[in-house]
């Protein structure tokens, strides 16, 4: 008798997991169809909602200065205003997260408890705001350099190719072969160059951003459907302005010196300072804390 019932019990279990395991296979199965498309649905709405995010802090008027520092600098590591935004918020964040870390992971290795460097970890916190900003300065200075030399090197090579008696447009093509940081620029100059000369050269000039462009620009409008003797004699002008631009800008750094030298020698006097007033700070420091 206890073995009818043993069997009968295990009839209807397995006849229970027969019915109910394709039920159940059939509902995992579904869900399974279901997560990945919930999945591509968050995501596309997050990347549309990043999209319009970039797209705002494009347009905003508040960041001109700043696109057009990112534009001279070439865009580097692929910024965009919101990416430095994001950058220069979250550099102090982490740098104070960090810095804060490793004041518990001392007090907790140590025996008693060390006072928190506050003007440090304030340093600190304020370079990793300034970081971004004077990097990117640094990069768009030096990209700023680089292309006005090449447009002073690509004007004087024109001029040659000219004076052979080339077309404009193979003169540009030539001139601009040695170029390296310019030739992207000429390239889809050269590309839009057969639809409208005008503009092509117009979008040349928004595309490389600074001010030395502006003779080059200025001369091609000026020459793009004229004779060659004219040709020549506006790049002959255009030159002459270049290099006057570029001495203006030669004594505008050499005024500018002495006050970088100026604070290159207050670093070391600013140094001696803290290290005369720092055992005055511990002192006062250890006395607050026998105090309270």
């Amino acid at each position: 008798m206890q073995l009818m019932m043993w069997l009968l019990l295990a009839a209807f279990t397995l006849g229970s997991a027969m019915v109910f395991m394709p039920i159940a296979l059939s509902i995992k199965f579904r869900n399974r169809l279901r997560l990945p498309s919930a999945r591509n649905k968050r995501r596309q709405t997050f990347q549309e909602y990043l999209e319009r995010t970039i797209k705002n802090q494009n347009t905003k008027k508040s960041n001109y200065k700043l696109l057009r520092r990112l534009k001279t600098a070439g865009y580097p590591f692929g910024m965009q205003a919101f990416h430095f935004r994001l950058t220069q918020l979250m550099a102090p964040i982490f740098i104070a997260v960090f810095c804060m870390t490793l004041y518990m992971i001392k007090n907790t290795i140590s025996d008693y408890p060390a006072s928190f460097p506050i003007f440090t970890f304030i340093f600190l916190v304020v370079i990793g705001y300034t970081g971004p900003s004077i990097l990117l300065l640094y990069y768009a200075n030096k990209r700023r350099e680089v292309l006005a030399e090449e447009i002073v090197k690509f004007s004087h090579r024109l001029v040659v190719c000219i004076t052979d008696k080339i077309p404009l447009y193979y003169a540009i093509r030539r001139a601009g072969r040695t170029c390296k940081v310019l030739k992207p620029y000429i390239d889809d100059m050269l590309i839009d160059w057969m639809d409208n000369p005008r503009a092509a050269i117009n979008h040349f000039g928004d595309q490389v951003g600074i001010n030395e462009v502006l003779p080059v620009t200025n001369t091609l409008l000026a020459s793009w459907n004229a004779s060659q003797d004219k040709i020549i004699d506006l790049f002959h002008q255009q030159i002459r302005n270049i290099d006057t631009m570029r001495d203006f800008q030669i004594k505008k750094k050499i005024e500018a010196g002495p006050l970088r030298v100026t604070f290159i020698i207050l670093i070391p006097f600013l140094a001696a300072g803290a290290l005369v007033v720092l055992p005055w700070y511990n002192s006062f420091m250890e006395t607050l804390r026998q105090t309270f």
